[in-house]
């Protein structure tokens, strides 16, 4: 709502005054002049007339950058069809963020791509945490004979250039949220390169704090697993998810792979039988904003999944494998001393121990899991085997749509969570009642499935090569 004030000559308006809720604008013979504006005991003046030129200014330089970028991402697309090497660069910052091990053979073996990887530091994290995964990443990936680039010289504290070293004319982003970036690896700083975006988390929580940030909106092609998940962009995303192609999750490509033999991860055990195999999963998110997800049953039985460990000992195999920013929030919480005693003390037991290393080995391998993670809700369903889902009185679990369809296959404690983690191992983990074998097996079946016939780096790497040839 705004009030109109005038001084007229001769029917003529000298001066008009728009008083509105939050500052009064003046205008000089229709043309605006001046905003002053109140705040407390400050006045702020501000020159509209100067102000709408800027801002029209802003909106010519910004329709003349696009067409610019346009014309330049144009001369990449040539230079493809004309049969000149394309230089097409991974990112990744952490290791469980990396999912492009069948992509990235696809893309070396064609002769029209130069193919590398940037392990890039995660601005998010202190220094030493940043560090401890961006070099955990680049051992593993260096272990694979990647082509590999290091993002960050720790030694001299200098960001890698990534447009001076390696040229790229692809960009792949793995993360989506600015405050993981240096402004080096952001997409701002690669608006005349072509940008693709496959999330490195299985959306099941809170799409529109997934699919509608910046980045999402601003890539030329954005791979999502599920039809679901098109859908949800379409609603939720500025763009309406323009640039989504659904492609399955590149994660999971080992299931479809015949050739796939996973490496042995679970520390040896003594007995000719084996051992049922259990993963704990836990998140560690006690601390969130009402309007979000909260996952905090770590808090609630730390202590007691060491017990569970030595109660089973000689029937289960137990993992612990938490959410990679718990180990900084433990550390928080108690201290480092502390955060490192209980990481250890899973690595002192005897048919239990800590793992942060690849997924895929981990649950091809497992029988069972615990958890409160988000993305593994997904992702571990996907291997078809019982989930229990570690909810408290405080857990707030606001699914997306494709969220509230697996949240019908975990099992639940139907009242104390404690105990229900014992039934759950005595009765479906031990004795082998699954009784959401069924519906489970249908919803992989279903949802979980090859998309067109491809596995999901199939779909992605013929996507990449129909944007190139199609454009």
């Amino acid at each position: 709502m705004s009030t109109k004030c005038y001084i007229k000559l001769w029917g003529i308006s000298l001066i008009k005054i728009k008083k509105k809720k939050e500052r009064n604008d003046i205008y000089l013979l229709y043309i605006p002049f001046l905003s002053i504006k109140k705040e407390g005991k400050n006045v702020h003046l501000n020159l509209l007339i100067f102000s709408k030129i800027a801002d029209k200014w802003a909106k010519i330089s910004a329709k003349r950058s696009q067409k610019m970028y346009e014309k330049r991402k144009q001369q990449i697309i040539q230079k493809f069809k004309k049969g000149k090497k394309l230089n097409i660069c991974l990112q990744v910052a952490r290791p469980g963020m990396w999912c492009f091990d069948y992509l990235y053979d696809m893309l070396s073996k064609d002769q029209r791509f130069n193919v590398s990887v940037v392990v890039m530091p995660d601005h998010f994290y202190i220094k030493e945490m940043q560090k401890f995964y961006f070099q955990k990443a680049y051992d593993e990936l260096c272990k694979k004979g990647y082509k590999l680039y290091k993002g960050y010289d720790y030694k001299n504290d200098k960001v890698l250039n990534v447009r001076k070293e390696i040229k790229p004319d692809i960009i792949f982003y793995t993360d989506f949220y600015k405050p993981h970036f240096y402004d080096e690896f952001y997409i701002t700083n690669f608006f005349d390169k072509i940008s693709l975006l496959n999330e490195y988390g299985f959306s099941v929580m809170q799409d529109e704090k997934t699919c509608a940030w910046e980045l999402n909106n601003l890539v030329d092609l954005y791979f999502r697993p599920t039809q679901i998940h098109k859908k949800m962009a379409q609603q939720l995303m500025q763009n309406k998810g323009k640039n989504v192609i659904v492609t399955g999750s590149p994660k999971l490509d080992a299931i479809f792979d015949p050739n796939f033999k996973p490496k042995q991860v679970w520390k040896k055990q003594s007995g000719k039988t084996r051992k049922k195999r259990i993963i704990w999963a836990p998140h560690y998110t006690d601390k969130m904003p009402d309007n979000m997800y909260k996952n905090d049953a770590f808090w609630e039985i730390y202590d007691f999944m060491l017990q569970l460990a030595e109660k089973y000992q000689d029937k289960i195999q137990f993992v612990f494998r938490p959410h990679p920013v718990l180990k900084k929030r433990a550390a928080e919480k108690w201290g480092l001393a502390e955060q490192e005693t209980y990481y250890k003390k899973w690595d002192d037991l005897e048919n239990g121990q800590y793992y942060d290393g690849d997924f895929v080995d981990l649950f091809m391998t497992s029988n069972a899991m615990i958890m409160d993670s988000c993305s593994f809700r997904a992702e571990y369903t996907a291997f078809d085997k019982p989930l229990f889902l570690t909810i408290t009185k405080t857990s707030r679990l606001k699914y997306n749509e494709f969220g509230e369809m697996l949240n019908e296959l975990f099992y639940k404690p139907e009242d104390d969570l404690k105990q229900g983690i014992i039934d759950f191992i005595e009765n479906v983990v031990l004795r082998g009642n699954d009784i959401m074998a069924k519906p489970r097996h249908e919803f992989v079946q279903k949802y979980f499935s090859k998309i067109n016939g491809r596995t999901a780096s199939e779909n992605i790497y013929h996507e990449i090569i129909k944007f190139l040839e199609k454009k």
